[in-house]
């Protein structure tokens, strides 16, 4: 009988880690939809729902609307606060 091929052990491969988030950095924007998830959130949910039942809920219910300029207001209010708040971060680095 013939004698099976020894396999040669393969190197280890190193792996590369994700870079931890900075605790110091600012929070980012919202979205008009989370804006508007905040203000409704409690109207939306009942007994027994989970977290992803609620936020299907609010989709069916976010796409059906037709006015969501006052939500779209805050959140361009939102990003202009992150993006003032990130280079000041940014300038501190």
């Amino acid at each position: 009988m013939a004698k099976a091929a020894v396999a040669k052990k393969a190197t280890p491969v190193k792996k590369v880690g994700k870079k931890g988030k900075d605790p110091n950095a600012p929070k980012r924007a919202m979205s008009a939809f989370f804006f508007w998830m905040q203000d409704n959130r409690e109207r939306i949910k009942k007994p027994g729902m989970g977290v992803a039942d609620v936020a299907k809920a609010a989709g069916v219910e976010w796409g059906k609307l037709t006015d969501k300029s006052k939500w779209e207001k805050k959140a361009a209010d939102d990003k202009k606060r992150y993006e003032a708040a990130i280079a000041a971060y940014k300038k501190s680095l």
